[in-house]
């Protein structure tokens, strides 16, 4: 291949490298509850924020029950192994986006973890009391946002809870974490949906008639660290270097 070619696909595969974030696939989504529909029993199980659909569709992870909402916790398996001990930007998409009539179905307070265990040795696949204990570590978020203008305030013990909600009914905000992660082969996420007293019934969704959520998608991606940007860098500034001595020569 002529080194025009070369210096004409390198930008672009820079751009993929250096800035395209990495989709971290994830499995056996396993909850200590799940809302039940007799009429349908996989509207609200945990296996839906995985299912590729955040919006569009009527499926989701709900938690709804009499005679009050508790708190409840969901994790995710990784596929395989990810994460640098050198540290890792990753990045968390929380999607509120199935077509149930929901009015604010949106977490209110809520906290990230991961862990490193055999994957053998948590997350059963079930909806209600599945097995989601683990060596935790409770990730650190850099920052938290929301699609819908929702402001949130990072607590001391790294939960985020949502203290200005502007999303409405027909908003479905997507929530956005970002955190720096110093572990490598991460087999596992952990979501704990908290209850505060600032929420409607306590939490720990948004819900004004109950404090319910449905949260109908979980992904999570990996950024590329700013080293391997530097190296992509690098290597454009020699391929142009070395194409200027040619057009010299």
């Amino acid at each position: 291949m002529k080194l025009t070619s070369l210096l004409f696909l390198t930008p672009s595969m820079l751009y993929a490298g250096a800035s395209g974030a990495q989709n971290v696939p994830l499995q056996d989504a396993t909850a200590t509850y799940s809302q039940t529909n007799p009429q349908l029993p996989n509207l609200w199980v945990p296996g839906n924020t995985i299912d590729g659909i955040p919006f569009g569709s009527f499926t989701s992870w709900a938690i709804y029950e009499l005679p009050a909402i508790n708190a409840q916790t969901i994790v995710w398996e990784t596929q395989s192994n990810v994460g640098s001990s050198s540290g890792l930007e990753f990045k968390f998409d929380l999607y509120h986006g199935d077509n149930i009539p929901s009015l604010t179905h949106y977490l209110g307070h809520f906290r990230l973890s991961y862990t490193t265990d055999d994957r053998a040795s948590f997350a059963d696949g079930l909806a209600n009391g599945g097995d989601v204990s683990a060596n935790w570590t409770v990730i650190t978020p850099a920052s938290v946002s929301s699609s819908g203008g929702d402001t949130f305030s990072i607590l001391g013990d790294s939960s985020m809870l949502v203290t200005t909600l502007n999303s409405n009914a027909s908003t479905h905000p997507t929530y956005t974490v970002l955190a720096n992660i110093n572990a490598a082969d991460i087999t596992g996420f952990r979501l704990e949906a908290m209850k505060d007293p600032s929420l409607p019934f306590g939490g720990p969704g948004l819900d004004p008639t109950a404090g319910n959520f449905h949260l109908s998608e979980f992904v999570v991606t990996a950024v590329p660290e700013p080293t391997t940007y530097a190296m992509f860098m690098g290597g454009l500034g020699l391929l142009g270097f070395m194409a200027r001595r040619r057009k010299t020569s």
